[in-house]
């Protein structure tokens, strides 16, 4: 865990301004809630599958089960900016589902090659393979897995193989100092 939590505090360096990455817990569940109401229709229908009415996305916050659930959430001066959310499957302990969520109108690939590094990191402690269903993926996200040799594409899911190694989107932080400092 010290491990994670060093690479935590590096992609938080990496963050510029207020920003940092920080784990999030159901003391924070306000957080998560604001996070997703935020989100306009077009949002809300890529990420839930379908058009979500305010009170169906407390329900969502509300029901996660934070003892199969790891948030991390890249937050900015004032709340969450983007978030990845790694949830155990309880049929198949072996694997992970892992959804990244970031709203932001900007370059988002260095954001979601952060989260995504995160994931693969907290995933490694317990998994063998994170599972991202393609129809609800982030854009950037799907691209990052595209460029790497740890992803199975198939027709409705994405596998990351965890036991072939960590780390597979680390961006320069050139590249990465470059694209945010365009927000």
């Amino acid at each position: 865990m010290g491990h994670v939590l060093d690479k935590l505090a590096v992609a938080s360096q990496r963050a510029p301004g207020l920003r940092s990455f920080q784990f999030l817990n159901s003391n924070d569940l306000h957080k998560l809630e604001a996070f997703f109401l935020s989100f306009d229709f077009d949002q809300r229908r890529a990420y839930f599958g379908g058009g979500v009415s305010d009170q169906s996305v407390r329900n969502y916050c509300g029901m996660i089960d934070w003892d199969h659930t790891t948030a991390i959430a890249r937050t900015g001066p004032y709340c969450p900016e983007a978030i990845a959310l790694v949830v155990s499957l309880l049929s198949n302990d072996a694997s992970a589902e892992l959804s990244i969520a970031c709203p932001l109108l900007c370059d988002q690939r260095p954001i979601v090659a952060a989260l995504l590094d995160l994931a693969i990191e907290i995933g490694s402690l317990q998994h063998r393979t994170l599972i991202v269903n393609r129809d609800l993926a982030n854009p950037e996200l799907l691209s990052l897995l595209r460029d790497s040799d740890l992803a199975r594409f198939d027709r409705e899911h994405v596998e990351i193989n965890l036991a072939a190694g960590h780390s597979i989107t680390v961006a320069p932080l050139s590249v990465i100092k470059a694209a945010e400092t365009s927000l």
